[in-house]
């Protein structure tokens, strides 16, 4: 019996007729599709140079430039070295432990910036004054 099963898939797939016939509608779809896609796709095959040629004139050549009154004009930009300093870097330290601490000597790079006021202050049980008996 499974001789059979086998035999059957292997006919169902060998049906040279339907095949022939899938394949040239395949072929058929290709063929229409490229003969359509200039008409549909062109544009994408030509440069921007060309299109914008083939647009005329640009609007933006029309219009005068408007000034702006003095209280909507911006203010010169000025470079940031005025407000940014940037002094030099102590040495790199030799070893691993010195990079831990290299920086948090100095005071605008402190690892603590909370202070002591952010610090735990115990535990509950201690906060509250229970007694230890009350614990389990």
């Amino acid at each position: 019996m499974a001789a059979n099963a086998k035999v059957g898939r292997q006919v169902a797939g060998c049906n040279f007729v339907a095949n022939d016939e899938i394949w040239k509608s395949h072929v058929h779809m290709e063929w229409a599709a490229s003969k359509k896609w200039p008409q549909n796709w062109g544009f994408m095959t030509q440069t921007y140079k060309e299109l914008s040629a083939e647009a005329g004139p640009s609007k933006k050549e029309d219009k005068p430039k408007v000034e702006l009154p003095e209280q909507l004009r911006l203010a010169p930009i000025t470079p940031i070295e005025k407000y940014i300093k940037i002094g030099e870097s102590p040495p790199y330290p030799d070893t691993t432990t010195g990079l831990v601490g290299w920086r948090s000597t100095k005071p605008d790079c402190k690892l603590e910036i909370y202070g002591a006021y952010a610090k735990g202050k115990g535990g509950l049980v201690k906060q509250l004054n229970w007694p230890q008996e009350g614990i389990i």
